[in-house]
């Protein structure tokens, strides 16, 4: 019988159908269309491109295979999800590469003041800002998944050390510097220059950052989240920022979106916010089908999924 694949959140480009002819006949692709619910096309489906609503999940009884359209699982992890046996995978290398670019961007707008110049620039001022030697700073990646190797690859060349804490064991390598686990979170905090987090969003990350960890860093580092926005206490933040304990920030996740009108983060002049902008780009839907057609052809040929997230953990 052929699989049974409903697509939801992207719509089919000529490209992304001629993408999906591979598969033709043992593969029945359905995308969902303007006006049609999730909830009323679940019957058939074996497998999800999108998510599934608790109030839904009774209704997926042959869905057997679920990749989301984002790279953060938690709002799939509820108790009915969790414990199925239902394989679970995210956009994962889609938006890798794009991820680990924005993140640099924003370290590098940090250390060398482009967010104030920029402000003075509006302001028709000409007035220049130093910027930290780059080339002599350490940057500490906490959480050393795909984006975080991503950005570890890409940084080495432009930072003095790369050093890095992970639940599993790291041990360094010719790009990391020196490997901490989470009991060395301090020390991790207090040796690096800059932070960049790329951590999943679970109970024990979350609400990582507050008032303590940011005592534990530098008075002239920096903190730059690009994982959830609840991994970081946003109120801890603006303390932190406005007590000088960092020298800024920069966030692309926040943990109400879009942020409020009336939020203080919006006017912190130490603080560099994006709308949750990291994973876009040019053909975004092309690269998030191409990923999903490979782990398909992985699921067709074994049924099996390789980096398929393990609902246990969360990652």
């Amino acid at each position: 019988m052929p699989i049974n694949v409903l697509v939801t959140m992207v719509s089919p480009t000529p490209e992304i159908e001629a993408l999906f002819t591979q598969f033709t006949p043992r593969v029945n692709f359905h995308f969902l269309e303007k006006g049609e619910k999730v909830e009323d096309s679940l019957d058939d489906v074996e497998v999800l491109y999108g998510t599934l609503k608790p109030d839904d999940f009774h209704k997926a009884k042959k869905l057997r295979w679920l990749q989301t359209n984002s790279t953060g699982v938690e709002h799939i992890l509820y108790p009915e999800f969790q414990q199925s046996d239902i394989i679970l995978t995210n956009i994962g290398r889609a938006v890798t590469s794009i991820v680990a670019d924005h993140a640099l961007a924003l370290f590098l707008a940090l250390a060398r003041n482009l967010h104030h110049q920029r402000d003075m620039m509006h302001q028709h001022m000409w007035q220049a800002f130093s910027g930290r030697d780059v080339g002599n700073m350490v940057l500490g990646i906490l959480g050393l998944g795909n984006i975080g190797l991503a950005i570890a690859q890409r940084a080495k060349a432009m930072v003095r050390e790369i050093h890095a804490l992970d639940i599993r064991n790291l041990s360094q390598n010719d790009i990391i510097t020196r490997a901490y686990n989470p009991d060395q979170l301090e020390d991790f905090l207090h040796a690096c220059d800059a932070v960049i987090c790329s951590l999943p969003l679970t109970p024990q990350t979350s609400n990582l950052f507050s008032d303590r960890e940011f005592q534990c860093m530098k008075s002239d580092s920096y903190l730059i989240n690009i994982c959830r926005g609840e991994v970081v206490n946003e109120t801890a933040l603006l303390r932190a920022l406005r007590a000088k304990e960092i020298a800024g920030a920069a966030i692309d996740v926040l943990a109400q979106e879009p942020l409020p009108p009336d939020n203080p983060l919006w006017d912190e002049p130490n603080l560099l916010i994006t709308p949750h902008s990291a994973g876009y780009c040019e053909n975004l839907s092309w690269r998030k089908m191409k990923h999903f057609a490979e782990n398909l052809k992985h699921y067709i040929e074994s049924g099996t999924i390789p980096e398929s997230i393990d609902k246990a953990r969360g990652w």
